[in-house]
C-alpha cells in the first residue's frame, strides 16, 4: 500500500513513501539484440506519445546484476532502460505513478518493436473495499489488534541502500491463489527456521492486480487484494477470496483527509503494510523475447514483493520440438535488510512449497 508523501515524477497527485523509489522492473532476454540508436528513439516517441516529461534514460553496462539494482533505484524520470552485454539482455524500470505491471510488458513491446501480451483480465470495476482515510483508520485498528506478521529479515553486515533482487525459474504454470499460498507457508517455514520455537501468526498478503487489462495506453491501473491470515488457507480459499474481496486503490489525491495519510502512514508505514506483496503477470505470448522476470515494488510492511511470469519456453531444436511451460519467481527486498543469500533462502523456502 503506498504510503504518502508527494512525487514529481507524475503530473498528477501521486502520494507514496519518499523512502523508496517507485519503481517496477522487468528483465527480458531477446533472440535478438536491440539497435541502440532505435531504441533511444523508440523511448523518446513513447515518452512524447505518453506526454511524459524528458526522453527517458538508457543506460548500457557488462553486469546485468548491477544494472538492474542501479536502474530499480532510479529517482528521476518515467522509464529507464539498461541494455547489457550484446543488448539482448534488457532492464526496463518504470515508475509506478504511470505504469502498472501490464504498462510495464507494453513498454517492453514498443522498446523492443515485438508483440507482448499477458492473459492477465483485470478486475474491471469491482467496489473499492473504502477509501483512503478509511483504509488507514482500518489498518491502524489492526495493528493494535492483531498486526501482521514479519519476515524474520537476514541482515548485512554492511546495510546496502540498494534492493536485492533474486530469481527462480519453475516448470510449469503456477497460478496466483498456489503462488500466495505459497508464499505465506514459506515465510512460515523461513521464520521456523530462524526461530524454530517461533509461530507466524497474521500473515497478509497483498495481491497486486490490474483494472482493465485491455485498455491500449500505457498507465497506473493498478489497485490490491488484501487477504488476512493467510496461513490458515488453503489454494481453494484463496482463489475464492480473490474473486470477491474488495479492491483497494493506491493512495493518490487524499484530499482533505492528506494531512491524516501523511501522520498515519510516513509514521507507521513498516507496520501499517503487508508481510508480503505478490504480483503475478500471468501468461506471457511475445515471439522474441526467450525470458522474462517481473520484481515488483518494495512498499510497506516487510518490503519485500514476490513476482512472477509464466511463459512457454522457446524450442531449441525443431520446429517439431514441443515447448515447456516454465513459471519464473522473483523477490526483491530492501539492502538494508536483506542479504542476497539470505534472500535466496526464503525463495527456496517459497519455492518448496509449490504444489505439483
Amino acid at each position: 500500500m503506498p504510503e504518502p508523501a508527494a512525487s514529481s515524477t507524475s503530473s498528477n497527485s501521486w502520494v507514496a513513501d519518499p523512502s523508496i523509489p517507485w519503481r517496477i522492473v522487468l528483465t527480458a532476454d531477446l533472440t535478438a539484440p536491440l539497435a541502440r540508436d532505435d531504441v533511444r528513439a523508440r523511448l523518446a516517441g513513447l515518452h512524447s506519445g505518453q506526454g511524459w516529461p524528458g526522453t527517458g534514460t538508457v543506460r548500457v553496462a557488462d553486469d546485468l546484476e548491477a544494472l538492474r539494482c542501479e536502474l530499480g533505484d532510479e529517482r528521476e524520470g518515467m522509464i529507464a532502460l539498461g541494455l547489457s552485454g550484446d543488448s539482448r539482455r534488457v532492464v526496463v524500470s518504470a515508475h509506478h505513478s504511470g505504469v502498472d505491471g501490464l504498462g510495464l510488458l507494453a513498454v517492453l513491446s514498443a522498446l523492443a518493436a515485438v508483440p507482448v501480451t499477458s492473459s492477465a483480465r483485470g478486475v474491471g470495476e469491482r467496489p473499492d473495499g473504502s477509501g483512503p482515510v478509511g483504509t488507514i483508520v482500518r489498518r491502524l485498528a489492526e495493528v493494535a489488534a492483531t498486526p501482521p506478521a514479519r519476515i524474520a529479515a537476514v541482515r548485512p553486515t554492511t546495510p546496502d541502500p540498494l534492493d536485492v533482487y533474486v530469481e527462480r525459474g519453475v516448470p510449469g504454470a503456477v497460478r496466483t491463489a498456489a503462488l500466495v499460498v505459497a508464499g505465506a507457508r514459506g515465510v512460515a517455514a523461513h521464520n521456523r527456521a530462524r526461530a524454530p520455537r517461533s509461530r507466524t501468526r497474521h500473515v497478509a498478503v497483498a495481491v497486486g492486480v490490474t483494472r482493465d487489462a485491455t485498455a491500449d495506453s500505457i498507465a497506473d491501473r493498478s489497485a490490491l487484494l488484501r487477504l488476512r491470515d493467510v496461513e490458515r488457507l488453503d489454494v481453494a480459499a484463496v482463489t475464492d477470496a480473490l474473486r470477491h474481496v474488495p479492491t483497494q486503490r493506491a493512495v493518490q489525491g487524499a484530499g482533505g483527509g492528506a494531512w491524516l495519510l501523511r501522520l498515519g502512514l510516513s509514521t507507521l508505514a513498516p507496520r501499517l503494510g503487508s508481510t508480503l506483496l505478490v504480483s503475478h503477470l500471468g501468461t506471457i505470448t511475445a515471439p522474441g523475447v526467450e525470458s522474462l522476470s517481473f520484481h515488483p515494488v518494495t512498499a510497506g510492511g516487510t518490503g519485500v514483493s514476490l513476482g512472477a511470469v509464466t511463459m512457454e519456453d522457446t524450442p531449441a531444436a525443431s520446429a517439431a520440438a514441443t515447448a515447456a511451460v516454465t513459471t519464473r519467481l522473483t523477490l526483491r527486498a530492501r539492502g538494508t535488510d536483506w542479504t542476497h543469500d539470505g534472500l535466496e533462502r526464503l525463495l527456496e523456502a517459497v519455492v518448496s512449497e509449490l504444489r505439483p
